[in-house]
């Protein structure tokens, strides 16, 4: 393991000197750093996170917190967005019990942030000694780029929208969810199902959802004409289609798509069995896929983690993906139902 005692020697400096220069310390000439730096990379010197943590405690003059923190960046997302929402608020409260079960706290950061740039936000965390870095979901966009400082963190994502660049990620298995739903209603004897998607939110599941139901659907034949991408703008149009493809349950995407579905009152649709891929507890009463997004965000801890753990820090050359189906909810009448009638057959969503 190179030591900063040896790329002294290498360069001809001082200890202090190297050590300024490989965390860029601008009381250093330029000239001087560039030099250290690339002598250290010939020595093949990889500096150590968690001592660079301590140290930075020590020169601030603060005391060392009881356990090392992770930043909790917040992608595009603005404050008042991130405070309110539900499903972000449990993705970060995942995040932060899963954080602190293994001895770690979280400290908020906002790209949304007035003056706030990739560059400075590098530089805010670096300052602080923070190395691990774990990325909210982005809900408005299904492609991200930020120019961070890679190579000075231990990134994760939390989500399925694509990177630039890839990084590990923790996300809803969009694909097994779809499958699911599709045997759940299977088995309630739909064998028609219309799905409904959320055009921004196919893309972010990478497509996913449309594939799943082309694929699992009780009617294969029918798969293409029962599945839209968005709602059509005229209600005489979808009321068309369900006319003619006889739909008899309909999967959404998300509460909103939903709620929009039943605004339109498209004649035909009326009494059709609703079941919610992203289900929420605020409407309980119909049933469908709980993402689990505390869960995911707690594994996508873990993903920071094992980097700190191993020294590992840049964007990686092969990202891990771990993916999680959800679990199946049965809408809270139902549940309802079936306490009163345990022997009664068990009906899904209808």
């Amino acid at each position: 393991m190179i030591t900063l005692q040896q790329i002294a020697r290498a360069a001809d400096c001082s200890l202090a000197t190297v050590s300024y220069a490989l965390r860029d310390d601008p009381r250093i000439r330029p000239e001087t750093r560039t030099s250290v730096q690339k002598i250290a990379a010939q020595l093949g010197y990889r500096p150590n996170p968690r001592f660079a943590a301590l140290m930075s405690h020590i020169r601030n003059s603060r005391p060392v917190a009881a356990g090392e923190r992770i930043a909790f960046v917040w992608v595009h997302t603005a404050r008042a967005e991130s405070t309110k929402d539900p499903f972000l608020q449990r993705v970060f409260l995942g995040a932060k019990a899963r954080a602190e079960a293994l001895g770690y706290g979280l400290e908020q950061f906002w790209t949304a942030q007035r003056g706030m740039t990739d560059r400075r936000l590098s530089q805010v965390i670096k300052s602080r000694g923070i190395v691990g870095l774990l990325l909210s979901p982005v809900i408005h966009e299904a492609e991200v780029t930020l120019d961070l400082e890679w190579n000075c963190f231990a990134p994760a994502v939390i989500g399925s929208a694509r990177w630039s660049p890839e990084l590990h990620h923790a996300g809803h298995h969009h694909y097994l969810a779809m499958r699911l739903t599709l045997e759940k209603l299977a088995a309630a004897g739909c064998r028609r199902p219309m799905a409904i998607i959320e055009a921004g939110v196919n893309e972010r599941a990478r497509r996913a959802w449309e594939a799943a139901f082309t694929v699992f659907h009780p009617s294969r034949a029918a798969a293409a004409e029962l599945l839209w991408v968005g709602l059509p703008g005229d209600r005489r149009a979808a009321a068309r289609l369900i006319k003619a493809n006889q739909p008899d349950a309909v999967v959404v995407s998300d509460h909103a798509t939903m709620e929009q579905f039943r605004a339109m009152d498209i004649a035909g649709a009326a009494g059709l069995p609703i079941c919610n891929l992203h289900w929420l507890p605020s409407a309980p009463e119909i049933g469908g896929i709980d993402q689990s997004y505390d869960m995911v965000a707690a594994n996508a801890v873990d993903l920071v983690v094992s980097q700190l753990n191993s020294n590992e820090t840049g964007a990686p050359a092969w990202p891990r993906m771990l993916l999680f189906p959800g679990r199946w909810v049965e809408p809270a009448v139902r549940r309802a139902d079936a306490a009163k009638a345990p022997n009664a057959r068990k009906s899904v969503l209808l």
